[in-house]
């Protein structure tokens, strides 16, 4: 009996579609799993058997062979458990061929018959409609993040005999009842525990956040230690706009490959913010490893990425940012695979502007000038490129901490940054492009158009200060981003300067 049953398994954070091949003929009894099958795969002839016999189904004493097709492509995980099981019991099943073949099977199977919860369901079930699947059977636990892919039944068991029952008709599962309290589980998707609120004074700064989550440019925070620098950025986020459904999809595809969804939230409803520790390597911060798994800067998709102490990272290992932080997409090659991962960040850095952390502060700086140049020397040029906006964070003196404060919340600033981010997606309608940030260089002119007084102190800037090309381009965005913010169509002189205003710790520390 030869029957063929339909799963799926993942190439980084995509899917493709697996024939599961069961052969089962009279013979020597043996159970042989082949085309390129994973260790989780092998073991899985236990599992199966198990399963089987104590789900109260007879398993079969004859010669069984499992072919994983396509046989060149390695597979992984535990996700064929259910399907080599449907395809050994295929004698069971009422339904025709028709319907299994316009099935798809997911699911790790435990001794005793139960279906358990897999890592990557949502890119496995995208890659199904993908490629015209009609239905989906999946592990009851993984409804949630299945559940917001609209065009594609998904049925949800949670044991083998419950699939088995369901396929020949004998029981119902309510998987619309269930998908609908799911979804109302995660309704809302703004509720942060930080606000702007809480932050007192440096309203030079909190601008700059302002700024850069309107048009997405990345910041680099200096002062000295306890002036709000960690404060200011786990704040940024609660003032980006809100995550369109696109963008959850995109977030949560990532996170479910890496297995990193909760029970309690399939989908991700708010912007990631990730903050690695400075000790971090280099395949924890961009992706890697044998299995090419993707690191913080992929986790950070669509969110913030902070890096906190920045100074005190690797260098080698902060170099290897620059290219994914400019292409928004990291590449990662292996002697088997190729695997590409999104990594559109907002690239947030904190940094002492040396060793001791009180150079040019209000407190005496113990370090000597070499020390201090050979601490500031670790952010090489090119990377310092990478930054939009230079801002220094002061300490506040404790009589304006303990004043009241009319500092703005989260989301009132958050309603000037969408107005902003609305402005752009109009102007970027007919391009690939969705903020300031990604302007090319090739249509800069076109998007960022001078009145006659900006282009004259533009003219200054570049004439006194020298500016390299990409500090050029950068200093032109930013000031578009500020334009967009004042709803002005043109960027005139007091956006050019303000832009510049954020290139003055630039000059002070690393010039």
């Amino acid at each position: 009996m030869l029957s063929i049953i339909n799963s799926s398994n993942l190439i980084g954070i995509e899917s493709f579609i697996v024939k599961v091949e069961v052969d089962i003929q009279n013979g020597i009894p043996c159970f042989n799993i082949v085309g390129l099958a994973g260790v989780e795969i092998k073991e899985s002839r236990d599992r199966v058997k198990s399963a089987i016999i104590n789900s109260g189904y007879k398993f079969s004493n004859s010669r069984i062979v499992i072919n994983l097709s396509p046989a060149d492509m390695k597979k992984e995980g535990a996700y064929f458990d259910l399907p080599i099981a449907i395809g050994i019991l295929k004698n069971l099943i009422k339904k025709d061929d028709e319907y299994l073949n316009s099935s798809l099977f997911i699911g790790e199977l435990s001794l005793d018959g139960n279906i358990r919860k897999v890592k990557g369901i949502l890119p496995m079930v995208i890659g199904a409609k993908e490629n015209k699947i009609k239905r989906v059977f999946i592990p009851k636990d993984n409804i949630l993040e299945s559940s917001f892919i609209d065009g594609i039944d998904i049925i949800p068991v949670s044991s083998l005999k419950e699939c088995i029952d369901y396929l020949n008709g004998d029981i119902d599962i309510d998987k619309d009842e269930i998908i609908k309290t799911k979804k109302q589980d995660t309704k809302g998707n703004i509720g942060y525990d930080e606000d702007f609120k809480d932050v007192y004074g440096n309203y030079f700064v909190k601008r700059a956040a302002e700024i850069s989550a309107a048009g997405n440019h990345n910041m680099l925070m200096i002062g000295p230690p306890g002036s709000g620098k960690t404060m200011i950025a786990k704040r940024i986020r609660t003032i980006l706009p809100k995550i369109q459904k696109d963008e959850m999809l995109e977030v949560t595809k990532i996170y479910s490959a890496c297995g990193m969804t909760s029970d309690n939230e399939g989908i991700i409803t708010k912007r990631p913010f990730r903050s690695p520790h400075h000790t971090s390597t280099k395949q924890a911060l961009i992706g890697g490893g044998q299995k090419a798994t993707p690191g913080e800067i992929v986790l950070s998709h669509r969110g913030v990425l902070f890096l906190d102490e920045i100074a005190e990272f690797d260098r080698k290992i902060l170099e290897t940012l620059r290219q994914p932080i400019e292409d928004k997409v990291i590449n990662i090659s292996r002697v088997k695979q190729n695997i590409t991962y999104p990594c559109n960040v907002l690239l947030v850095g904190a940094m002492n502007p040396c060793p001791c952390g009180y150079f040019m502060s209000d407190k005496e700086c113990r370090c000597k000038k070499i020390d201090i140049d050979r601490y500031i020397n670790k952010l090489s040029g090119p990377l310092l490129d990478r930054f939009d906006i230079f801002v220094e964070v002061n300490s506040i003196p404790y009589d304006e901490l303990i004043k009241s404060d009319n500092s703005q919340n989260s989301d009132v600033i958050r309603d000037r940054v969408e107005k902003a981010r609305i402005i752009q997606n109009k102007r970027f309608e007919n391009d690939l492009i969705k903020t300031n940030d990604e302007i090319k260089s090739s249509k800069l002119l076109d998007y960022c158009k001078l009145e006659s007084d900006g282009l004259s102190t533009l003219n200054l800037i570049l004439g006194k200060y020298k500016l390299s090309n990409r500090s050029y381009t950068k200093l032109l965005k930013v000031s578009r981003t500020i334009a967009d913010l004042e709803e002005s169509e043109n960027i005139n002189s007091s956006h050019i300067m303000e832009a510049f205003s954020f290139r003055k710790a630039y000059y002070t520390y690393f010039k």
